[in-house]
């Protein structure tokens, strides 16, 4: 990223984020058990120190690295977090500035999140002292979690490191999200919790991530942007080549009011963001699990364009409701091609099946050498994009994965891995409903060979709807 590149787009460079090398918590408290510090420190791989007026000694900590102010701590700071009462938050960023910190997240709330005019006017002075050479996350934010670097605000954070970039104006959400993503099987490149934003704001982040060599696919949870920013933000999205997933939150009147008391955010009309992310192929959705289950599509299949699938199902009703469901989300369910529907039947031998499309196996799905060889040839049709698949958790009981003395569980592994073979989306849905511990276990499995688990139909289906527009719309751009 250039300066001249900055400069014609009105975005702040925040390139120096990747080369983090110090970290120091500014406010560690007693109170909180030193929660910040603690976990900055936990995982980072550089020196992190601790700056208190006071605090000549905190537990498991290394006493050489506590200082009682910023200028005492003889090495340089990259990075400072932090959690100082708003009233000492203006000497402590003057303080950031002589000491060339390049980066801050202000913790501290209660600025134009408050909606009075004191806030307000401790916001704009915070902006001033900061006299744009230290770059701020926040206020009332709780800053960048980066697990290539360690960089974490909460314990637990998962540490490796992955190629999804998520910004957020709230850090509940981006908690949910990191605690979340483990158990889905996608990790993130970074994430950016915001909060009022402002200095560094959503458009800032968005251009970096878009520009980011770690970031693959951008997430992106988003109350409202300043007035005066939009044609910014378009011009950010005119040279993004990334896939975008929004969440837009405060569409509805209350939500909206939600969303200016908790970041001091203008929603706008949803008549205009709709619009927006068509006009530059935004995939929108409707709650942080689509968001979350929209990235992990994509991060295990690509960009894919469904039209015609393949249903496989053990019982022949919930095939027919998946036909239902996926038919009414616009996609179809056709006769194999001839050639592949002969090698098919002769596939299928006990009686109570079906080897046309939706494919109805019945008993025989406990013959598992044949579940291999029939997905096999169905997503072998070039007629055919994808296969979605029904198996019930009580088929993963002991007893009846027994049968046949047949390695059930690792050879169906095998089986529903086939998607990646033919570079085409393999969804088996194994339903929640009972057998917790057997479900957990192969879907983990699954999960860790890029298998895209789901316990509910709806969960997935109309995402495939919008991962399909975003590919179409590529074509035509």
């Amino acid at each position: 990223m250039t300066e001249e590149d900055t400069t014609y787009l009105n975005v702040k460079d925040v390139s120096f984020i990747n080369d983090i090398k110090s970290i120091a918590v500014i406010g560690p408290s007693k109170k909180r058990e030193y929660f910040f510090l603690k976990n900055h420190a936990e995982y980072f791989k550089g020196p992190t120190y601790a700056v208190h007026p006071t605090a000549e000694e905190i537990p498991n900590f290394d006493k050489k690295n506590i200082f009682p102010s910023l200028e005492d701590i003889h090495g340089e700071v990259d990075f400072a977090f932090i959690a100082v009462p708003p009233s000492q938050i203006l000497r402590t960023i003057d303080s950031c500035v002589k000491k060339n910190v390049k980066l801050v997240t202000v913790f501290t709330s209660e600025f134009s999140d408050s909606g009075t005019e004191e806030g307000i006017a401790l916001e704009k002075e915070l902006l001033k002292r900061a006299q744009n050479k230290v770059r701020i996350l926040g206020p009332n934010g709780l800053g960048i979690y980066y697990p290539k670097l360690g960089i974490a605000w909460r314990p637990g954070f998962p540490t490796t490191p992955g190629n999804i970039g998520f910004i957020a104006q709230s850090g509940g959400i981006c908690n949910i999200a990191i605690y979340g993503a483990e158990a889905l099987g996608i990790n993130f490149s970074k994430v950016f919790s915001f909060g009022n934003g402002a200095d560094i704001d959503f458009v800032d982040l968005l251009y970096f991530l878009s520009n980011d060599p770690e970031t693959d696919i951008i997430l992106c949870y988003l109350e409202g942007i300043k007035e005066g920013r939009i044609d910014d933000l378009k011009k950010v999205l005119e040279q993004n080549k990334k896939p975008i997933v929004i969440l837009k939150g405060g569409q509805s009147e209350t939500g909206s009011i939600a969303a200016k008391t908790h970041t001091a955010s203008i929603s706008g009309d949803n008549r205009l963001w709709h619009a927006l992310f068509r006009q530059f192929n935004i995939i929108d959705v409707d709650s942080l699990e689509q968001l979350l289950h929209t990235a992990r599509l994509i991060d295990f299949y690509g960009i894919f364009e469904l039209n015609n699938l393949a249903v496989f199902s053990i019982s022949g009703g919930y095939g027919v409701i998946l036909v239902d469901l996926l038919e009414k989300a616009g996609m179809k369910i056709p006769p194999f091609s001839s050639e592949i529907q002969d090698k098919l039947k002769s596939k299928f031998f006990l009686p109570g099946t079906s080897s046309n499309n939706p494919l109805d196996l019945a008993a025989q799905f406990f013959y598992v050498i044949s579940v291999y060889e029939i997905i096999d040839l169905a997503l072998s049709d070039k007629k055919i994009d994808g296969l979605i698949l029904d198996m019930p958790s009580f088929y993963l009981t002991p007893v009846l994965k027994s049968r046949d003395n047949q390695d059930f569980e690792s050879n169906m592994i095998e089986s529903l891995i086939l998607g990646h073979k033919h570079n085409k989306p393999l969804i088996p849905i194994i339903q929640r409903l009972n057998n917790p511990e057997e479900r957990e276990s192969i879907s983990k499995k699954l999960i860790e060979r890029k298998v895209p688990v789901s316990g509910d139909p709806l969960e997935f289906i109309p995402l495939l709807t919008k991962i399909s527009e975003y590919k179409r719309r590529m074509g035509h751009s």
